[in-house]
């Protein structure tokens, strides 16, 4: 599905000391305990090389210590774009990171966490970042129609060595309008102006041509007749004999099915059909009415409408 992107833009600091926080890692936490050990054999043994090798290997913890810092420090979230997806596909966050100062940063790992969950969730990517600024693709699983929020991004690593994690965290307002799934099996409904021509019984089928009428905003380009606007310079659209006008939907006319994500589930599904017709079409969800329209822009507002439907 075809979709425009929406940009958020951030505008977070970038990390300090008061935002970036370390600790050791398991590998860092066997090291110290290392380290505990020869210096006590040092100590009890009187034993210079000993001592020369604890000090070593602790002045090498501290250094990494510092540059785990420098890893994250400096770095900040610009912005983050996402596209409507439908329900039970991937919600692909693209992540602009930006950096103070130009010096690579190396194992950076991205996850996203939940307001109501103490841990991060376990997407997560990893990437390394070599200029200014780097993007960054982060997918979610949609389960249920309606938003979902990015939230709070967790960036974290352990580069150099391993033996320190140094995290952080953004809260960004980004959030992907997730669209219902399309289900059903009731027909589309049909205007007055089509059920009377076939009470009529008129022989025509829908594929005669008709006339030429003047194009209105909301009409599929792929009625658009292009030899006609190459003679007058004039956008006309065909219409064929049976052809109906447009297509109303109503939350009433899926009164049969019951339940509230069956019928929009049904609505979308007649929305989609529509929409490969070509044929425009409104919708009315109280408190919303929506005109007859066809183009990429009325779908997108008729489904975010369907999606946050409560």
């Amino acid at each position: 599905m075809t979709a425009m992107a929406t940009l958020h833009t951030a505008h977070v600091a970038p990390l300090g000391l008061r935002r970036v926080y370390i600790f050791p890692t398991r590998h860092g936490l066997l090291l110290l305990v290392l380290l505990l050990i020869i210096l006590l054999g040092a100590i009890n043994y009187d034993n210079a090389l000993a001592y020369l090798l604890c000090f070593l290997l602790g002045g090498l913890f501290l250094v990494a210590m510092l540059h785990t810092y420098r890893n994250l420090a400096g770095l900040s979230l610009a912005s983050a774009a996402v596209a409507p997806v439908v329900t039970g596909e991937p919600a692909v966050f693209m992540l602009q990171l930006a950096s103070e100062v130009a010096r690579p940063r190396y194992q950076l790992r991205l996850m996203q966490r939940a307001p109501s969950s103490k841990r991060a969730r376990k997407t997560a990517v990893t990437l390394d970042l070599h200029t200014h600024t780097g993007a960054v693709a982060l997918a979610l699983p949609t389960h249920q129609r309606g938003r979902l929020g990015l939230h709070q991004v967790r960036l974290e690593s352990t580069f150099p060595l391993g033996v320190l994690r140094a995290w952080a965290y953004f809260k960004s307002p980004a959030e992907c309008i997730v669209y219902p799934r399309a289900a059903g099996h009731l027909p589309l409904p049909r205007r007055a102006n089509a059920a009377t021509a076939t009470a009529r019984g008129s022989t025509q089928g829908t594929d005669d041509f008709a006339e030429l009428t003047r194009y209105r905003e909301g009409d599929s380009l792929r009625a658009i007749h292009w030899p006609a606007y190459a003679r007058r310079a004039e956008l006309m659209v065909k219409r064929f004999e049976g052809e109906d006008d447009e297509v109303a939907l109503t939350w009433d006319a899926t009164l049969a099915l019951g339940e509230v994500e069956a019928r929009i589930a049904q609505l979308a599904q007649w929305v989609r059909t529509a929409r490969a017709l070509g044929v425009p079409y409104s919708l009315i969800l109280a408190p919303q009415t929506f005109p007859p329209g066809a183009d990429a822009a009325h779908f997108a507002r008729v489904m975010t409408a369907l999606a946050l439907y409560a």
